[in-house]
């Protein structure tokens, strides 16, 4: 692991946790859960920013974990709900794949398992970032930001800690 990769994800655990426990009471199963997902998250975005990639190498480890954490925790009906959010992004990545790739999906997934009920409003709020993101761009930029693409996992994982703050 680099600095800088040790560095986010340090970042996106202290934010996380941190805001785990201000926004609510969570036991220590949620809160190493919600660590993990922040720190995945903050090496993704990262990643994505500089390198226009999602990493699976730490992405997928961080999915297994959490979907296993929130399965010990006792929410398997929210492992279930929590997968119908991804189906939704894989559609569209298949469908679309220049809107929409295959990291955003597992992104997607992570933070369905890592947020439990959390995740529909984080992944609604990474997607709203990142579509005013797009119109700035646009306002900024005209027609040339046509040809641009924006990574989305620094959206998501900022719509993430933000649904943990609701």
């Amino acid at each position: 692991m680099t600095a800088r990769s040790a560095f986010f994800a340090v970042a996106g655990l202290t934010a996380f946790v941190l805001a785990a426990t201000e926004a609510h009471h969570a036991g220590a199963l949620t809160l190493v859960r919600l660590g993990l997902c922040g720190a995945a998250l903050g090496i993704a975005a990262a990643t994505d920013m500089a390198e226009c990639r999602i990493p699976n190498r730490v992405v997928l480890p961080a999915v297994v974990a959490c979907g296993a954490l929130t399965l010990v925790a006792g929410a398997g009906a929210t492992v279930l709900w929590g997968l119908a959010l991804p189906a939704l992004f894989l559609g569209v990545s298949l469908a679309r794949p220049a809107a929409l790739g295959m990291g955003d999906v597992k992104l997607a997934l992570l933070i369905a398992l890592g947020l439990d009920g959390h995740a529909p409003s984080a992944l609604l709020l990474g997607v709203a970032l990142a579509a005013c993101a797009g119109v700035l761009l646009l306002i900024s930029r005209g027609r040339a930001a046509w040809r641009r693409s924006l990574p989305l996992a620094p959206f998501l994982a900022t719509g993430a800690l933000l649904a943990l703050l609701q």
